[in-house]
C-alpha cells in the first residue's frame, strides 16, 4: 500500500496563498476597471456593452470575495494571523 501526501500540508496552503493573492490583485484591478467603465464612461458605450460591463462587475466582485476567503483559509492553515 502506497502512502500519499496529505491534502492539508503547509506546501498546499502556501500554493493556495499565492494563488489567492494573485486572484485578489487581479480581481481588484478588474473591479476598478469595470466600475470606471460602468459609471463615468457609460455615455460612450452601447447598451449591450453596458450590460456586459455590469455582468463583469458582478463576476469580479464575486472573484474578489472568493479570493479573500481562500487567502484567509491559507493563512489559518499556515497558522498566520488572518487579516
Amino acid at each position: 500500500m502506497q502512502m500519499t501526501e496529505p491534502l492539508f500540508n503547509p506546501a498546499n496552503y502556501q500554493r493556495l496563498l499565492g494563488f489567492s493573492n494573485f486572484c485578489l490583485s487581479l480581481s481588484v484591478l478588474v473591479l476598478v476597471t469595470t466600475v470606471l467603465i460602468c459609471y463615468p464612461f457609460a455615455e460612450f458605450l452601447s447598451i449591450s456593452q453596458l450590460v456586459a460591463s455590469h455582468l463583469c462587475l458582478i463576476c469580479s466582485a464575486t472573484l474578489l470575495k472568493l479570493s479573500y476567503i481562500g487567502r484567509c483559509v491559507a493563512r489559518h492553515g499556515l497558522k498566520l494571523e488572518v487579516l
